[in-house]
This record gives structure tokens, sequence and C-alpha cells, in this order.
């Protein structure tokens, strides 16, 4: 064979058959995938994969890590409540279980350290100024303080501000109060509703004139605050003269009647606040799960916060209820306020 024909024998002889017959080059050009197929498929499944992760976090967030979502519990004995949480419940509950244990023998350790000369020891650099000396953690705020009810509430930016109510905070320039006043409400000589309307005025009064507010009390119906009767109810401004107006509205609300959650809610979210405080002592009726989802799906829309407040006799008992759930899926916190330790009215 010549060098000519081996030539033609080769790699080049079966492109060059399959180019000289139209149905084999079809063939093969249909086996390959073009490459701006391949990298838009490549950007399709990266937009989706974050598609996936990205989550939407609520306009009144309160700018607590590793909170949102939490349980508040609430204790108020001594006139003055008490916010913890239920990791420090169980921290305390630890810490009384650990002082009555009896004690147990331990193996005796030495009582003297070997001897350390600190005087010739060099300093260090960084060394704090003689001056600083004196100051230790005791200077600190405990968590009590820091959490305590109607504390000066701290600006985030110029327009927005963090408040709160029974120790639930929220963030944001526009908040809507929706607190429980059907007639059980007036139980326990009406300790509830005098404290609800008391946590109500305080967390009014950090708000600005460049803040909004509204204040809907419900029973079987809502009732909004208006001074500007007969028109619409709207989003009110924070200035001295409108809240002293809202003071004196919230004095002469009473309890009576029953119990409608979702109407005082959907009225709540259609004012479009960044910050709902949510307040009752409904154990029924309860939102179904059906009115749970209406909720989410309005809110999908605004964006707020949901925080909710639950009164209650006694300890709480730990359930994921309705309220619970409706703080968790809109980006809120839930506590709960047991009104046994409800100061006595003034």
């Amino acid at each position: 064979m010549s060098k000519a024909a081996a030539w033609q024998s080769g790699p080049h002889a079966t492109r060059e058959g399959a180019r000289s017959d139209p149905a084999q080059f079809a063939e093969a050009n249909t086996r390959r995938l073009p490459a701006w197929a391949l990298s838009a498929g490549l950007h399709l499944a990266i937009m989706l994969a974050l598609g996936l992760v990205v989550q939407v976090t609520p306009r009144g967030a309160a700018k607590e890590p590793d909170r949102t979502g939490g349980i508040v519990l609430v204790e108020q004995e001594t006139g003055e409540p008490r916010y913890f949480t239920e990791a420090d419940a169980a921290t305390e509950a630890a810490a009384a279980a650990t002082e009555a244990a009896p004690e147990s023998p331990l193996v005796a350790l030495p009582t003297e350290a070997p001897a350390v000369d600190v005087g010739s020891a060099l300093p260090l650099p960084g060394d704090l100024p003689s001056g600083v000396e004196g100051m230790t953690s005791g200077a600190l705020p405990n968590a009590a303080e820091l959490l305590q009810s109607g504390r000066p509430n701290r600006q985030v930016n110029p327009y927005q501000v963090e408040t709160g109510v029974f120790g639930v905070t929220g963030t944001g320039s526009k908040f809507v109060y929706v607190f429980d006043r059907s007639g059980s409400m007036n139980a326990f000589d009406g300790r509830p509703l005098a404290a609800a309307k008391a946590e109500l005025v305080k967390s009014l009064a950090s708000l600005d004139k460049i803040h909004q507010f509204q204040i809907i009390f419900y029973n079987d119906e809502p009732t909004i605050f208006n001074p500007f009767q007969p028109q619409r109810p709207k989003l009110m401004h924070g200035d001295s003269a409108t809240k002293g107006l809202a003071a004196e509205f919230v004095s002469k609300v009473s309890a009576d009647g029953g119990t409608r959650h979702l109407d005082a809610l959907k009225t709540a979210l259609a004012m479009n606040p960044d910050v709902i405080f949510f307040l009752t002592d409904a154990d029924e009726p309860q939102l179904t799960h059906s009115e749970l989802s209406e909720i989410r799906r309005r809110n999908a829309r605004v964006g707020a916060s949901i925080n909710t407040i639950e009164f209650g006799a006694g300890p709480f008992g730990g359930s994921f209820n309705f309220l619970v759930r409706l703080a968790t899926e809109n980006g809120g916190r839930h506590a709960y306020v047991d009104v046994t330790h409800l100061p006595p009215r003034s």
C-alpha cells in the first residue's frame, strides 16, 4: 500500500466520508449539544438554586440575631415586669436543682498553687491605665435592666425606632397595636386589660412625629382610634397632640363581648405597617389553619412582622398554639404573660 493510500485510511478518512454522505453528516452533528445550550442550562440551574435559598425578612423584624420567632416569658409580681426566654427559664431551673442537690464527697485538691513572682513580670503592651482599674462588670446594666418595660427605645435610623410591648420589640416607622377587649380581659379584677393599656401607652411614648401608628381594640368587631370621624381611619403621626388623643381613647376602652381575631388582623394589615403587636387572652376561638394561611398570604404583600402577646392564667404550657404559629410564620416573636402575677389596678 502506498503512503497516499495509508493516509486516506486514517482518522480523516472517516470525517471525509461523513461529509461525502449527507445522512452520516447530519447524524454526527445531532449528537453534539451546542455550547450556547449548555451555558443556558447551567445559568438556569444556578438561578433556581438561588431562588430556593433566598428568604425575605419582614420589614419590622427586630435586629436581634437568633431570637426571631422565640418565646418571651413575663413575670410581674412586684409591679415591674421581668422578661426572660425559655432558655433563661431552663437555666434557672437547672441552677435551682443544683443548689437543692445533696453535697457529694469530692477528691481533695491542693489548697495552694505554686508561687509566682508577679512583681518581676514585664508590663504587657496595651495594659489599661490606672484610672480604669475601678471599672468592673458591675457597672454594666444587667439583662433585667436592658429588657425593662418603658426603657428609652433606641433609634435605628432617622426614620425608624425600636419599641416594644411586654418585652417583645419591633423596628420600623409604622406600628399597629391590635389588642383584645373581649369580656374575659376583665377577669382578675380587670388587671389584664389595665396592664395591656399601660404597656400600649408606654410604647406610644417612644414614637416621634416622624413615626406613624394606629390602635385597634377588638371583641366581636374592631374599634379603631379615629379622632377625625367621619373620615376613614388611617395611620396617625406620633406627635404629642395625637398621642395625647390616643391615650384618652385607650383610657375609655372597656372589656365586653366575644372574640373575633381575623377581622382585626385584616384591618391592621390593610394599613401596610412595619410591625403589628397582637395581644389576646383567647384560647378559644383559635385562628384556624385556613385563617392563618390567609393572614400569611396577605402579609406576603405587606412584609410586616407580627408579634403576639398571649395572656394566660398560670405557667406557660409550651404548646405550639395558634399565637406561636402566627408569630413564627410572620417574622415576629411570641410572649406569654401570666396574668395571675400582674399587679393590682392602681
